[in-house]
Order: structure tokens, then sequence, then C-alpha cells
């Protein structure tokens, strides 16, 4: 990873320090390596897909959305499901499929929903391809889907 001052450091190195600076700071502050480690997530996992930090990911994203009141990890997870949704190499995965629909489902309607209306985007476009569409319409109630067609 290339940190801040443009040095390059061991993905271990980074994880540890924003991990560590992340359970140290107060619930409304985001450490720089912490955010460098989201937006690294975001794009790696989209081409090297790797179970176990793909939930470190989710994990500190719902995480910190919920008890940090900090929507850094949460959007760039939203970011990262819309791109494997839209991808033109490769079918969603099944469990991404259903975790974005939870995460969509689980957004507060009151309020602005991002990962609403990167589905619903992804919905109405054409040009997404039929096997994604099958594998997330799978998770989609008749309620979600009246939404994602208005």
């Amino acid at each position: 990873l290339v940190t801040e001052m443009n040095e390059k450091e061991p993905y271990n190195v980074v994880r540890a320090r924003a991990l560590r600076r992340r359970e140290s700071s107060t619930p409304s502050e985001t450490h720089d390596d912490m955010n460098l480690l989201y937006q690294f997530w975001s794009h790696f996992l989209v081409r090297n897909f790797n179970p176990r930090m793909y939930e470190e990911f989710r994990n500190c994203a719902i995480e910190d959305a919920r008890y940090r009141q900090n929507g850094f990890g949460m959007n760039n997870l939203i970011q990262y499901y819309d791109e494997v949704l839209n991808s033109k190499k490769k079918t969603i995965p099944e469990i991404l499929a259903k975790h974005f629909v939870d995460l969509v489902n689980a957004e507060d309607r009151s309020k602005e929903r991002p990962g609403f209306a990167k589905l619903r985007a992804a919905w109405r476009n054409g040009a997404l391809d039929m096997k994604s569409r099958k594998k997330v319409d799978n998770f989609v109630d008749p309620q979600l889907r009246e939404e994602l067609e208005r």
C-alpha cells in the first residue's frame, strides 16, 4: 500500500496500525490509516476476492456505521458492492448479493439511502449482467422490488 507520505508499506503493517488506531480512537474520529485501509479493501477485493479480508472489511464498516457514527467504511463497502455487481468480467457471488440486499434493507428509509441508490441504478441499467441480476433478485422481497422498479 502507498501511505499518505507516498511510502510503500506492506499490507499487514498498514492493516495492523489502522486497526490499532481505530480501537483507540473516539467514536467520531477516523484515522487516515483506516480510511486508506477501507479504500484498499474496496478496490483490491473486486479483483482479488479473499473471504477473510472481505469479512473484516464488512464487519469494520458495519461496526463503524453503527457505533462510531462514521460512514466512510460503509460508503466504501457500498462502492465495493456496486463495482462487483456491475463487473462485466464475472457474476456477483451469491453471498455478496445477499449482503448487498441485506445492507439496502437495513438502511433507514427516512434518511439518505446510498446502498439503495446504487442497487436501483444497477437494477434499472440494461447493461447489468442477467446472471448477477438473478442472484440479487433471489434476495429481493416484494416491497424492495416495487421500490427498485419505481
